[in-house]
């Protein structure tokens, strides 16, 4: 490898570590909340469904804004939306972290989603314009990381932070974060990418006839219902613990922490068996079925918290490892409409996390069988994702649309 290509390998590195931390701090805006749930319930004045339905409220911009951000950014450029949107996700994080009424806490949890479905409608398609297709699962893999991180990391330590200062406190310190974050994002993300089409070519782009075919149409669909299930753990799970074994927060982020080590592992071990595999819907497709297998003892069978700790590991585990094959599956698509496809990608993710937190919230406050009707909904919205993927493959045409290796064009397979 000459100099120039090591340099430009090693920048290409050092902007995937840093939008990792930025998708790190942008999902952590909404995970790293589930600790306190209670406790903002009683400082802004409602109850548990309302404060889980910011997650809700901040999924209805997010799911909007990723859209408009990524067929956006096919046209404009990654890289300023890329840094106005984390930027903006810190501010909404100091609104919420100062907010003393819950419509306040409403306006910065919407504000919040305009920043993160911006970031997470763009992220995806900035690192699939400066990698290949041979090892795109891989550089997925570590910026989904970021995701798993927010758990790993993310909640374990909000919620320490929060024993010492509050969830106040914790929001004010992960928003410095994500600011500077963003910060970096300014002076380490190229203009362009070597995979990216130019404005003339994306304008030029079919982004309707490229996701209406059943390939694509079904992948978007079944990530819907894989949302609702990693939706469910990430919102609830804390209030899940809390109420069954009536643990400590310091208790409670230990725990979190081993849970969250599941997603961490299966993400890493997704991402490098998702350039390896022979079909990458088909691992997906497998991931989901043993999402949904799991998630029904883990919320039926409570003997012990070790054992809900290791169910919990489990589900991460599964959930997570089928997710670099999905993103990289669904980022093989002509580069002239990549923004809009995996924007819309992001979208139809928002759709699954406002559902799982609004019917979930119903499930566990408002039925006779609480967490246990909980883990039914995600079991079946697990199988439903699985099914759908089945009958798109099913359906899906011949002609299918798809990059060549070098990422420039698409080619015709029969």
């Amino acid at each position: 490898m000459s100099t120039g290509a090591a340099a430009a390998s090693r920048g290409v590195w050092l902007m995937i570590v840093v939008l990792t931390c930025g998708t790190f701090l942008a999902t952590s805006s909404g995970t790293t909340r589930s600790p306190f749930l209670l406790d903002m319930a009683q400082d802004l004045g409602t109850d548990l469904p309302a404060v889980a339905n910011l997650v809700a409220i901040m999924s209805v911009s997010w799911g909007i804004m990723s859209l408009v951000a990524g067929t956006l950014s096919d046209r404009v450029g990654r890289k300023n939306i890329l840094v106005g949107a984390v930027i903006g996700v810190g501010a909404a994080m100091v609104g919420i972290g100062t907010a003393q009424t819950y419509p306040v806490a409403v306006f910065w949890a919407l504000a919040g989603g305009i920043g993160g479905g911006s970031f997470m409608g763009t992220v995806f398609a900035t690192v699939s314009d400066h990698v290949g297709p041979a090892t795109r699962g891989r550089s997925l893999g570590w910026v989904m990381t970021g995701q798993s991180l927010s758990l790993v990391l993310g909640v374990p330590v909000a919620t320490l932070i929060g024993a010492q200062i509050g969830w106040r406190g914790a929001h004010l310190t992960f928003a410095a974060a994500t600011i500077l974050v963003g910060l970096s994002i300014l002076l380490v993300v190229p203009r362009r990418g070597q995979f990216q089409a130019t404005a003339r070519e994306a304008a030029a782009g079919a982004p309707l006839q490229t996701i209406l075919r059943p390939r694509i149409l079904s992948l978007l669909i079944s990530g819907t219902t894989e949302r609702v299930c990693f939706a469910a753990m990430s919102v609830y799970q804390a209030t899940f613990l809390i109420s069954t074994y009536h643990v400590s927060l310091d208790v409670l982020a230990g725990a979190l922490l081993l849970v969250a080590l599941g997603n961490l592992f299966g993400n890493m071990a997704g991402g490098q068996l998702a350039d390896r595999v022979a079909s990458r819907e088909g691992m997906y497709g497998l991931s989901l079925v043993l999402t949904g297998l799991i998630v029904l003892p883990l919320f039926f069978w409570t003997p012990h918290l070790d054992v809900s700790i290791a169910l919990g590991f489990a589900y991460s585990f599964a959930n997570a490892v089928g997710r670099p094959a999905f993103m990289a599956a669904l980022s093989s698509v002509p580069e002239s409409v990549r923004g809009t496809v995996l924007g819309l990608n992001v979208t139809f993710a928002s759709v699954g996390w406002l559902t799982s937190t609004t019917i979930g919230g119903w499930l566990v406050t408002g039925t006779d069988y609480g967490f246990a009707s909980l883990g039914v909904f995600c079991a079946a919205s697990a199988f439903l994702g699985t099914a759908v993927l089945v009958v798109g493959r099913l359906l899906g045409s011949r002609v299918v649309l798809s990059e060549t290796p070098d990422g420039k064009a698409p080619v015709v397979a029969r």
